[in-house]
């Protein structure tokens, strides 16, 4: 059996300077499974060497890489070591991309990482002569932890996550009140992966979007050991490391659960193997040298690692990882035994990747691209009502899209996101704009009428208080004190604005703001207020962002609140006022949208479209065209006036509508603070 990793890994850091390490065990992370476990066939089992002729092996295997498959490698070496003693296993840790600079320049004959070979780490191999055969061997679920007395945090949205890491958190973000409201204030200590390690890269692109795009004021290592003894000795601290190095460390660490958008989850055996631990969830691998793999000493090591004496140790507490399917180890041995050179991952898919390929051999298909339209062809119309906050953007989209297909009528209404249900859910339209997403019971109205749905975010908004340009005394009002003015219980009792805050002067307080039936009403209620719909009605109420306008602009006492659009193309006749959400006061702009620092008033708008009116062409080119690269910029403009999404965003809601996805995405409780990595599959 293995023995105790923790004496392995300390062994393994003192030894490595001294001679070659014969390697040892610990523990080991995972990612997202692909078949069911089944029997290898004969045809694809790899040699096994009876014991005589392991007996008589000799000579030497340097590995070297990532420490998160430290633990499988060395407990593989160690099991091996008691078959073949005569064959000296050394396995060294410098991180994946540290182990990939020797393996690239021959200095090893196998290379443990934590996520797959990049463009560049493949030329450097190619530049020397370095041909190599990839190999998965485990699961992991990278495991963010904090110390066990942590009583305040047990679980953190992906948003939170990236608003601690991202790289302008870098000396702002220093404070555990700073995450999340209702945290204590207690200095945030943070300690991870260093720059080499594939643990670092996958985190950075799991969580901030981009690898490598993390903030530098974290004390980084090259040894998970490191972090643990940091996170388990301060209070205050947080890390993340293999999901192994949680196993063996019960009681010194405590992982934290991440919500991906479909509630809090934890890492375990069986949320890394069922996958429902995201966007965490990953494989790991080894990389052998091909000319490496000719000796006798390697062929044995490898597909005795592979081999089903060996492959149930890693998913126990020993190591600490989930381990593959039989099928799937057999089939990875056999690329090994054919000698299958080069990586089977495309740039861009180390997050989410899962294992069918290795399977199949075959590569999957490249996401299909967007249909192509004869655009002089096309006739018919388009109906489209709801958000007055939607209205811009979808009708510059229509505005554009008659240029290039002038004999389709698109007629764009504003009868409110709830309005607008109303009219698509009895079939009245074929797109609907919303400024939230479709509720419940508005889907259950469709469904009665038989209306299936395409949901596609297509913007984001800064939802704007604004005042009078005179007024002098409101540049910036906390939640609390918006909550103050616009609550139930604010009707007929806060209506100056003496009342509001110690200072302002004797005016009335007038107001004006969005319908019960716009989504901007329903919004604003909710990340105010804190409950959908419940608000003072002693105000002017319009589902026309128009008529706030005038209000406001016309009456220096006015304070109103709409899209962000209607801010940009009215400057100079209403004016903004910055809120403060427990981070100091933030104005809503292009920026600070974009960035998410403008909050909770920040949020995603969509368009929902009929899914039989999908399949007329008319109705696919306009919608294509809206999420195209040709228009999508002018999204971003004064002439529109909202915050553009990422091309590779866009890039994935089309695909979904068409391939036709219907139903949402979003569940009940998550319009406040929703973000649209779900969209991406993450």
């Amino acid at each position: 059996m293995v023995g105790n990793p923790k004496r392995w890994i300390y062994g393994l850091m003192l030894i490595a300077l001294i001679v070659p390490v014969i390697a040892a065990c610990g523990p080991q992370p995972a990612a997202q499974p692909t078949a069911a476990p089944a029997q290898p066939t004969a045809a694809s089992a790899q040699p096994t060497a009876p014991a005589s002729e392991l007996a008589s092996l000799s000579g030497d295997i340097i590995i070297d890489g990532s420490s998160t498959v430290y633990p499988p490698t060395a407990a593989a070496a160690e099991e091996f070591s008691r078959l073949a003693p005569n064959v000296r296993v050394s396995v060294g840790i410098s991180g994946t991309g540290g182990g990939f600079k020797k393996f690239c320049n021959g200095e090893t004959d196998i290379s443990n990482a934590s996520r797959p070979i990049r463009e560049e780490e493949q030329a450097i191999c190619a530049q020397n002569g370095i041909e190599f055969i990839e190999l998965p061997v485990a699961y992991d679920g990278l495991s963010v932890v904090v110390n066990p007395q942590n009583d305040w945090v047990t679980c953190l949205t992906v948003a939170e996550l990236k608003k601690i890491w991202e790289p302008a958190a870098q000396g702002v973000i220093t404070n555990w009140n700073q995450v999340r409201e209702g945290f204590p204030n207690r200095p945030l200590v943070l300690l991870g992966a260093g720059t080499d390690s594939g643990t670092f890269d996958y985190f950075t692109e799991a969580i901030v979007g981009e690898a490598k795009a993390s903030r530098g004021d974290y004390q980084a290592t090259e040894d998970d050991n490191v972090t643990i003894t940091g996170v388990s000795g301060d209070l205050n601290a947080m890390g993340y490391l293999g999901y192994a190095y949680v196993v063996e460390n019960q009681g010194k660490i405590k992982p934290i659960a991440i919500d991906n958008g479909n509630g809090c989850v934890e890492p375990s055996f069986e949320t890394i193997a069922d996958a429902s631990y995201q966007p965490l969830s990953r494989p790991l691998f080894i990389y052998v040298n091909k000319e490496a793999a000719e000796r006798p000493e390697v062929q044995a090591f490898v597909n005795f690692y592979l081999s089903p004496e060996f492959t149930p140790i890693i998913q126990t507490p020993q190591v600490g990882y989930v381990k593959l399917s039989d099928e799937l180890y057999a089939a990875i041995a056999k690329r090994f035994n054919d000698r299958v050179l080069g990586t089977m991952v495309r740039p861009g898919e180390e997050v989410g990747l899962t294992l069918d390929r290795y399977l199949t051999g075959e590569m999957p298909p490249l996401p299909s691209s967007a249909p192509t339209f004869d655009y002089a062809t096309l006739s018919g119309d388009i109906i489209i009502d709801g958000s007055s906050t939607v209205y811009p953007p979808t009708a510059a989209a229509a505005e554009e899209f008659s240029r290039l297909a002038s004999n389709v009528r698109v007629s764009v209404g504003i009868s409110g996101t709830g309005g607008g249900f109303k009219k698509f859910c009895n079939g009245e339209t074929d797109i609907s704009n919303a400024s939230r997403p479709i509720r419940e019971e508005e889907q259950a109205i469709c469904a009665q009428n038989g209306i299936e749905f395409i949901e596609l975010p297509v913007a984001y908004d800064g939802l704007s208080v604004v005042v009078n340009p005179q007024n002098d005394w409101a540049t910036c009002l906390t939640v609390a004190e918006l909550k103050k003015i616009w609550e139930p219980a604010a009707q007929g009792v806060i209506t100056n604005w003496n009342q509001v805050r110690e200072g302002f002067p004797d005016r009335p307080l007038v107001l004006l703001g969005a319908g019960t039936d716009s989504g901007t009403f329903d919004y604003f209620t909710e990340a105010i207020v804190g409950e959908a719909k419940a608000s003072r009605g002693d105000y002017q109420a319009t589902e026309d962002d128009n008529v706030t306008i005038t209000g406001v602009s016309g009456d220096l006492n006015a304070m109103g609140y709409l899209g962000y659009a209607y801010v940009v193309e009215n400057q100079g006749k209403i004016k903004p006022i910055a809120v403060d959400n427990g981070n100091g006061c933030v104005e809503p702009s292009f920026e600070t949208i974009a960035d998410a620092t403008y909050q909770p008033l920040s949020r995603p708008l969509f368009i929902y479209v009929n899914k039989e009116a999908a399949e007329r062409p008319e109705v696919q080119a306009f919608v294509n065209f809206y999420l195209s690269p040709e228009f999508t910029p002018i999204i971003q403009t004064p002439q529109v006036g909202y915050v553009k999404l990422s091309d590779e965003l866009y890039a994935a809601i089309a695909k979904r509508f068409n391939d036709r996805v219907v139903g949402t995405l979003v569940k009940p409780g998550e319009e406040v603070g929703l973000t649209l990595d779900r969209y991406l599959g993450k």
